[in-house]
């Protein structure tokens, strides 16, 4: 029997790092019921939950955009652009997280291995590392679409050439990575001590400069992730605009110039018919000219910067509005 996929998140999110959790107890013991439910573990299996979720969701994406690719050059290899997954890669990634770890703040001493849940911690960056594998290819892979021999729709029936979908996948991409910014915000909103028996106790953070430095930095790292995989795509829009320009261009200045040798002469019948005829052809080319010049830079439009703006910089601004209002409503 197949088990369902959100089953196997829940299971990869909570069971190791319960199990991992209860063997550190064992050592070092909880104050409380509460420590032992309402703990590190539990946060940590939500974002894991979380990671595998998205993981899935980048990976289904990524197979949509290789069969569009197809689409659009059928002599395309198969796969070309399916995420491999490679443990070694993953092993790679994690080991680094945890080097990066430990430079910052040291080696664990023997007895804070189980009192603050390192076993649990190391779990959790194993599958941070799995999703920022599958994030940073991802990203790769949409860079090197925009090098494949693709077939470009005609700018007549396209002003993205076709290229559309891979702006809305690394919108996808920014939707995903639109978390971190938001979870951010809510951490330094409110503080949240839950203990059983005793309560709720809810405490709200005073705004302090640093926060608001690293919100608006967490905000600048996700709009280059969603800029940076779409540069490749940019260049292969603008190199099809030019392309297009480099024969109606001279084209138009040839009309021009015909035009100019007619215009100061007797409108003898036969010449004035020539004339007419050379304005039509004008008229046809400036307009095709026109189309030309329609040809988007990038392969999105206004709605995709909207939405990437509602993603990423709108609930931080509403999570620094909220806090204030707070602060002044307890000040009251």
């Amino acid at each position: 029997m197949r088990l369902p996929f959100w089953l196997w998140a829940v299971i990869i999110g909570f069971v190791p790092t319960r199990l991992l959790a209860t063997l550190d107890y064992l050592i070092v013991p909880p104050a409380g019921l509460g420590g032992y439910f309402l703990d590190t573990a539990l946060v940590l299996s939500l974002f894991l939950v979380y990671f595998v979720y998205a993981i899935h969701f980048i990976s289904k994406r990524m197979e949509r955009l290789d069969n569009y690719v197809t689409q659009m050059n059928p002599d395309q290899p198969v796969n070309a652009l399916r995420i491999p997954f490679r443990l070694a890669n993953v092993f790679a990634v994690w080991v680094v997280l945890l080097l990066a770890i430990t430079l910052l703040f040291g080696l664990p001493s023997p007895a804070a291995i189980f009192s603050e849940h390192i076993t649990v911690i190391a779990y959790f960056f194993f599958i941070l590392a799995s999703f920022l594998w599958i994030y940073g290819y991802s990203m790769y892979v949409i860079h090197r679409a925009g090098k494949l021999p693709l077939r470009l729709k005609p700018f007549t029936e396209d002003r993205t050439l076709g290229l559309r979908p891979f702006g809305s996948a690394s919108l996808r991409l920014a939707s995903i990575y639109a978390v971190f910014p938001v979870t951010w915000t809510f951490v330094e909103l409110v503080s949240i001590d839950v203990e059983i028996p005793g309560g709720l106790a809810i405490t709200f953070a005073p705004i302090r400069l640093t926060d608001i430095i690293f919100s608006v930095g967490l905000i600048l790292v996700g709009i280059v992730l969603f800029f940076l995989p779409l540069l490749s795509i940019r260049k292969r829009l603008l190199d099809a605009k030019r392309q297009e320009l480099s024969w109606v261009t001279p084209r138009y200045t040839t009309v021009i110039a015909k035009l100019k040798e007619q215009v100061p002469k007797t409108a003898q019948e036969d010449k004035a018919n020539q004339t007419q005829a050379l304005a039509d052809e004008l008229t046809i080319v400036r307009q095709i000219q026109q189309d030309i010049q329609r040809i988007q830079s990038w392969p999105f439009d206004v709605g995709v910067v909207s939405r990437l703006a509602t993603i990423l910089v709108v609930p931080p601004i509403l999570g620094v509005l909220a806090r204030v209002l707070i602060l002044v409503f307890l000040h009251l």
